[in-house]
């Protein structure tokens, strides 16, 4: 069983993306339509699909695993670490890290990560990688080419496939050596990759992953003798170091645009026009690096950048609709939607506007998300701020022209 959870309550998402994979390996899949970001009671939703599973299912308990995008990964892996009598097995966390709000796991816990090169949460999971290595704690890290979104479905059979590993290893479950020994050639074969490209990192993955991840399952042969060279060489060093500097020019970029948005967002700026000028002038600038750029570690760390600018003064936007501070939130959505075409800005306007009980106003923000790619009608009929406008002849048509494209 593998319990889904998406940030925008978009439960069958996952389900579409990974059916295939799910079958091939056995495996019941169920998404949430109830969890989704700024819930008031995540809990509820949790409550609600375990119970509604386990009623309907003879379930295996030692392969139950949650699994989540963004948002919905700290919800996964707040359901796999605070529910001590839901024994699950393992987190599959996609586009984000540990949990929000609560003390870092400590536990044997498996725990797989996927992470777009572009993602502007890759920085946390590299940071985890690191405290999990150290603490010897399992785990086990993908890295795909992209953004912030759901991973490939290539990597959950790879995640369920280590998962399983995992199991056996724990004696949880029967030792198939069959299986066992293929997964043990693919880890040569990607250590043997590795060393042909000169990737240190790629081959400090591969090494632990044949030290650890078979450990009384398979002879690591001359895996730990490499691994404590590479751990000496000047190599894995540089890569390293690297990625620590990658980390910490993200989060300088980030910290100087957001100093200068909490001053717009709260007024408090002596000129507030020209602050509006500089931050987009600094959010251009990132754009434009990010599209083009001669030096790759440029591109990532601008487009990581932006993203995280982007969403984290979405979210301050969304706190501040939830405290009914109505100017504030419109501000955040307004300065987004002026940096970004994406329809999330100009729909939380529409938010804000009904709100706030700005009508007309809503129904111009609707037109425009429509406008900007919005083409599900679901989503803003399902949206409870936006119940108010239900009765509007202007919002009927605009719910009618989606249902119709």
């Amino acid at each position: 069983m593998i319990y889904f959870f998406d940030p925008g309550g978009r439960g069958r998402r996952p389900i579409e993306l990974y059916r295939d994979v799910a079958e091939k390996y056995g495996f019941v899949i169920a998404g949430s339509n109830n969890s989704r970001n700024f819930s008031s009671d995540q809990s509820k939703s949790v409550n609600a699909i375990w119970q509604d599973t386990h009623v309907r299912l003879a379930l295996d308990e030692h392969r139950v695993y949650t699994s989540g995008f963004s948002g919905g990964a700290r919800v996964a892996g707040a359901m796999a670490l605070g529910c001590v009598q839901c024994r699950i097995a393992g987190v599959i966390a996609h586009g984000a890290g540990y949990p929000s709000h609560q003390p870092e796991p400590t536990s044997k816990m498996r725990y797989f990560f996927a992470i777009g090169d572009q993602d502007f949460n890759w920085p946390e999971v590299m940071m985890i990688r690191r405290e999990r290595e150290e603490k010897g704690l399992p785990y086990r890290v993908r890295t795909f080419s992209g953004p912030h979104q759901w991973a490939p479905a290539a990597i959950i059979e790879d995640a369920i496939q280590w998962m399983t590993l995992r199991g056996m290893q724990a004696g949880d479950m029967v030792v198939d050596a069959n299986f066992v020994d293929k997964l043990f050639r693919q880890a040569q074969e990607q250590a043997e990759e590795a060393e042909k490209k000169s990737d240190a990192t790629a081959q400090m993955n591969a090494y632990r992953s044949l030290i650890s991840d078979f450990a009384g399952l398979k002879d690591p042969g001359e895996a730990e003798k490499k691994l404590t060279l590479l751990k000496k060489s000047a190599a894995l060093k540089a890569a390293l170091k690297g990625e620590q500097e990658h980390i910490a020019e993200q989060s300088a970029l980030v910290n100087d645009i957001s100093s200068k948005l909490q001053a717009y967002i709260s007024g408090s700026a002596a000129d507030s026009s020209a602050l509006h000028n500089d931050i987009m002038q600094a959010m251009g600038g990132l754009k434009d690096q990010a599209a083009h750029s001669r030096n790759e570690g440029t591109r990532l760390v601008s487009k990581r950048a932006l993203d995280d600018v982007f969403v984290a003064w979405m979210e301050s936007g969304q706190q501040e609709l939830q405290s009914r501070h109505f100017e504030r939130a419109e501000a955040c959505f307004q300065i987004m939607s002026e940096v970004n075409d994406d329809p999330w800005p100009t729909l939380m306007l529409a938010e804000t506007h009904a709100a706030a009980g700005n009508r007309k106003l809503a129904i111009k923000d609707l037109r425009e998300t429509l406008k900007r790619g919005l083409n599900d009608a679901s989503v803003i009929e399902s949206d409870d701020k936006l119940q108010v406008l239900s009765s509007d002849p202007e919002f009927q048509r605009l719910v009618e022209q989606l249902k119709h494209k």
